[in-house]
């Protein structure tokens, strides 16, 4: 694995080179901060890598319709990113969330796959979220961090290969990989545009891609956002470089894991896990701390309202993947997880094990923002 820091450091170059963006802006509602209240993130399931299981091996309707009513009735969402590569569980999550009143934004994923198959399931998925709408109350989004998760923009056949080539990519082949990553979001937006009469928009990496983009082809500007400053006019400043398409700006991911100095590492928290060891574990010198997540999230909420956001939704609600051990640290994969909830197993070792679930200090602080 690479660090977050050599990772910015691969792209600084790039996201340069792209902010000089072209196309029309269009005026978009915005929210006016009032009545601010945060969404989530959904996991159904995604694929990592070709033939690996899914990151939710344990299904059910029951399951669903229990963790949906959760956060529709405990956390007050008023929206959700629903997420995911197999299809049916992601239409099944719409409706039951839908029937909770909240807000849905559909996102397909299927990581690693050749274009014209991603843009197939991307395809299949809007059609499926199309007879589900009513008016609003879904907005499709276009994928996810498509430079990283699709073939043929950066060099690499796996998302793994690609961080890494990006290290090492000469800054003379960014401006072919800002055209091809162009070329591919086009196609992407003309495929959903076919497919799904509502808003669309794009979950792009901020300060990466999302510098990239031609936002003229999306009704919003959607970000996967986990820059850290020190202090709120240094986001207000980030900000304003997605304000200049004057349209809706939606965070559809923010969040911290749990362990101190996750806020700072953003969105490599996941890297504290040697996954090389068998069975992983977490490195020496990180300490679990609900603490730091919580009030990291807290104040994200109150930055994204000052900044009269469209909305946002924490990554995620429940990790099931990354099971919390309460007797052994090494095996704590909760402290790498940016989840409101602990996933406590009856049997640690199964992926397929019931489990139940145990607020953190983060949904506490979730549940008073959003009341």
């Amino acid at each position: 694995m690479i660090s977050r820091k050599v990772f910015l450091q691969a792209v600084a170059g790039a996201a340069a080179l792209a902010s000089v963006g072209t196309g029309r802006a269009s005026a978009g509602r915005a929210s006016s901060g009032l009545g601010f209240r945060g969404g989530v993130c959904y996991d159904t399931g995604v694929v990592h890598a070709v033939g690996d299981p899914s990151s939710r091996v344990r299904w059910s309707r029951r399951q669903l319709e229990r963790e949906i009513g959760l956060i529709a009735r405990d956390l007050r969402c008023p929206s959700i990113t629903a997420f995911g590569t197999d299809l049916g569980r992601l239409a099944e999550t719409t409706e039951v969330a839908l029937r909770h009143g909240m807000e849905v934004f559909v996102q397909p994923r299927l990581y690693d796959h050749p274009q014209d198959e991603i843009l197939q399931h991307m395809a299949e998925a809007a059609r499926a979220a199309e007879r589900r709408r009513h008016g609003d109350d879904i907005t499709f989004v276009a994928g996810c961090e498509h430079f990283l998760f699709t073939p043929g923009i950066v060099p690499g056949a796996t998302f793994l290969e690609r961080i890494q080539n990006m290290g090492t990519l000469p800054e003379s082949e960014w401006p072919q990989v800002i055209r091809r990553f162009r070329e591919f979001t086009a196609r992407a937006a003309e495929v959903s545009r076919r497919e799904f009469g509502g808003r669309i928009t794009y979950a792009a990496a901020a300060g990466l891609d999302a510098l990239w983009t031609d936002w003229s082809l999306f009704d919003v500007v959607g970000l996967d956002y986990y820059a850290y400053f020190a202090t709120d006019a240094e986001y207000t400043a980030d900000f304003d470089r997605y304000r200049r398409w004057t349209k809706p700006i939606r965070v559809l991911e923010f969040g911290c894991c749990t362990f101190t100095g996750a806020a700072e590492a953003g969105g490599m928290g996941w890297d504290i896990v040697d996954y090389e060891a068998d069975p992983p574990v977490v490195k020496p010198g990180f300490v679990r701390d609900e603490r730091e997540q919580a009030e990291h999230v807290a104040r994200m909420l109150r930055v994204f309202a000052a900044e009269k956001l469209d909305g946002a939704h924490l990554y995620s609600v429940i990790t099931p993947d990354s099971p919390h051990h309460p007797t052994n640290r090494d095996l704590d994969y909760d402290m790498a997880s940016y989840s409101l909830l602990r996933t406590v197993r009856e049997r640690f070792d199964d992926d397929n094990s019931p489990y139940r679930l145990e607020p953190k200090q983060s949904f506490r602080a979730v549940q008073r923002f959003n009341r």
